[in-house]
């Protein structure tokens, strides 16, 4: 896998981890007893830096099986059955 090719995988594995991680923990003020000024929905805390950093070891973890799939056993995108 070339250093152009590892850099997208780990962006789109990070993306979808990070979007996956988003809704998990939320808690609006009406939840927490609080009444705040703006939209009730707003999540109190969103804990965006955790998440991020969550969703960057999710990456690696994704990212290192898939790099050890292509490198170590051979498989090659030209192995996979064209539609």
């Amino acid at each position: 896998m070339s250093i152009g090719g590892s850099i997208v995988v780990f962006v789109i594995a990070w993306w979808l981890a990070f979007q996956a991680l988003l809704p998990v923990g939320v808690r609006s003020p009406a939840e927490e007893g609080r009444v705040l000024d703006g939209d009730p929905g707003a999540p109190v805390k969103g804990n965006l830096l955790v998440k991020g950093l969550w969703a960057a070891a999710i990456a690696v973890v994704i990212w290192g099986v898939l790099f050890a799939l292509i490198e170590y056993s051979g498989l090659d995108f030209e192995d996979l059955p064209s539609f």
